[in-house]
């Protein structure tokens, strides 16, 4: 949980962001509830038995309640990826010990034991869990994530390293779960092996498009035009860098911050060069439909290299970042939030993490969400239909449905649907907490509904308008509405005015609701019923035997040539038609093969 990160990084991304869906497909044409009966027959015909398998046997038979507690305390481990700056309401909270965990715990009567945490920038956490599962040290509940996550779960299932999960995700499974899973066919798609469901999938959640993320009052300070276009984009990046727009006589400030993973980053990663080349209908990461209906690899399409022209020209003028090869997410976060950044390109959760830490260090400060629309007017984007974001079962731990009551349990505090917590909820939104923080369980994997967000966005501008009554909302929706609604009733401009004046606390209150009204009625609004929209979804995200042993070589094949081309000054014509040739004859053309003959059991 791709992403990805729901979402906060997306309370939003995530809660946004993360969206999970199962139920009805996997690949190779499945049905979910097929498979999920698979490996509770296997279970009682004794075929594939791990050490505790007669106990999971009569585990099985038992009625299931999706979240009762344990009679006997049941012991895990597990590991997690954690933000550097979560901003915990209490001094007292901690990753290792927070009111999130302890009421999970009590709930289903359970103790977990954190091994460690990794920072969740650069995919550090992900390169941690690779080593343990190099040496087979694995924590007994985990999760996946990060561009090698196929690769790292193709390497558990190889390795006999962890737990079938069909039969319990069949039986402990929550209705909520299942109806959420139930809307996305191929959310099993990444996830079935030898008709064998592996690992929990997060479910690929609706498209989020990427938008320009601009500081507005730089913009206006320099009379610039709207960056809703290439060459308009270009221009306010080029002033942004050149033209001193914060005012401190210094060449200190960045057009456009871009991450070293622009193009290999996750599907809705920080800072990438998503919006330009989503814009042009290029998706350099993404199996797409080829004009003879086949599939094929977007990047070694045509309009990837006419991206790549644009990137070296904005290289060469200075309105990209020229560092932008040696800096990651944490680092494009760190230098948006110092406000040296004048535009991003990240989804409508923005405000949340990390545009929001701009205006605690500078309240003035002002980001606002464009559009940059194809040449025929269109917002463009992708999505991954299959997650790539999973939580598995070391195999041989006692009780893998443990792995499906978390999810359950999770999927009800991500929804601010738990009673015993609405005094974290509301802690943790006073003091801005990002999403990671509000959610400081040492398992946060849950489901959500995957149209969640647009959903929402058009109830609360129905609400806003009048047609709507905002008595009929629950959970996170009165959360989310009352900071939309705050800011209604107390205009940022005139919050400003007398901000001096204000107390610490009115101040935080009032900084909190704005970047929550700014998520919600400009970026979710601009992202959802305001503008035309085309979706190219990814059609493969699994991996196919040639890339079990090829892919990680054509990945920085293709990192290698595109940073080549935006950096160097030989003929992009030339060296794309070079790449192109490699990675077809390095295993690309059979890769290609195998995908559609994967697509073609659908």
């Amino acid at each position: 949980m791709r992403n990805k990160q729901m979402r906060q990084f997306m309370a939003m991304a995530m809660t946004m962001v993360v969206s999970l869906t199962i139920l009805s497909a996997c690949s190779g044409g499945n049905n979910t509830n097929n498979a999920s009966n698979a490996d509770g027959e296997q279970g009682k015909t004794g075929t594939n038995q791990t050490v505790n398998s007669q106990n999971q046997t009569n585990e099985a038979n038992k009625p299931a309640d999706p979240m009762a507690p344990y009679a006997e305390t049941v012991s895990f481990t597990t590991v997690r990826a954690i933000d550097q700056n979560p901003k915990f309401p209490d001094a007292n909270v901690s990753w290792e010990k927070n009111p999130v965990q302890d009421y999970i715990e009590k709930a289903l009567n359970i103790k977990g034991d954190l091994l460690w945490t990794a920072p969740s920038d650069g995919e550090q956490y992900t390169k941690k869990l690779a080593l343990d599962i190099a040496s087979n040290q694995l924590p007994d509940i985990f999760y996946i994530t990060g561009s090698n996550s196929l690769a790292l779960l193709n390497q558990l299932v190889k390795g006999d390293m962890i737990e079938p999960m069909g039969q319990w995700l069949d039986q402990y499974g929550s209705d909520k779960v299942k109806g959420y899973y139930q809307s996305n066919p191929n959310a099993f798609q990444n996830v079935m092996y030898g008709g064998k469901m592996m690992a929990l999938p997060g479910a690929g959640s609706v498209s989020n498009p990427m938008l320009v993320w601009v500081r507005e009052d730089w913009r206006k300070k320099l009379n610039l035009p709207e960056p809703t276009t290439i060459e308009t984009l270009r221009e306010n990046a080029l002033a942004f860098t050149k033209n001193d727009p914060d005012g401190n006589k210094k060449n200190d400030t960045i057009g456009l911050a871009v991450q070293k993973d622009a193009y290999m980053a996750q599907a809705f990663d920080l800072h990438t060069f998503d919006a330009i080349t989503w814009s042009k209908r290029a998706f350099p990461m993404s199996w797409i439909k080829g004009p003879d209906g086949k599939v094929t690899y977007g990047g070694i399409q045509p309009e990837a290299k006419n991206v790549l022209a644009i990137l070296r020209d904005m290289y060469q003028d200075g309105s990209l970042d020229p560092a932008f090869g040696q800096k990651d997410g944490g680092k494009t976060t760190e230098d948006a939030g110092a406000g040296k950044v004048g535009m991003v390109f990240q989804a409508w959760y923005a405000p949340y993490y990390p545009l929001g830490n701009t205006l605690r260090n500078d309240p003035t400060a002002e980001w606002k969400p464009y559009a940059l629309l194809s040449d025929d007017g269109k917002l463009v984007h992708t999505n991954n239909p299959a997650d790539t974001s999973f939580l598995v079962v070391r195999k041989g731990f006692k009780h893998p449905e443990l792995a499906v009551k978390l999810m359950n349990l999770n999927t009800e505090i991500g929804e601010f649907m738990v009673p015993e917590l609405q005094d974290w909820y509301d802690a943790t939104t006073k003091a801005g907490t990002n999403f990671s923080g509000t959610y400081p369980q040492y398992i946060n994997f849950g489901v959500g509904n995957p149209t969640d967000i647009p959903d929402k966005i058009r109830l609360y501008k129905d609400i806003a308008a009048g047609k709507a009554d905002p008595a009929t909302l629950d959970g996170k929706k009165t959360g989310d509405w009352n900071a939309i609604k705050y800011e209604l009733d107390n205009p940022w401009e005139a919050t400003l005015k007398k901000w001096d004046s204000m107390s610490k606390e009115d101040q935080e209150t009032a900084l909190n609701n704005h970047i929550g009204y700014v998520a919600w009625m400009e970026g979710a609004a601009t992202s959802w019923g305001t503008h035309p929209e085309e979706t190219h979804p990814n059609l493969f995200t699994g991996q196919t035997e040639t890339m079990k042993t090829r892919w990680e070589n054509l990945k920085t094949l293709q990192t290698q040539a595109y940073f080549e081309m935006i950096l160097g000054k030989e003929s992009i014509d030339l060296t794309f038609d070079k790449f192109v040739s490699d990675w077809k004859s390095q295993g690309g053309d059979q890769i290609t093969q195998e995908v559609q003959a994967e697509i073609d059991k659908r």
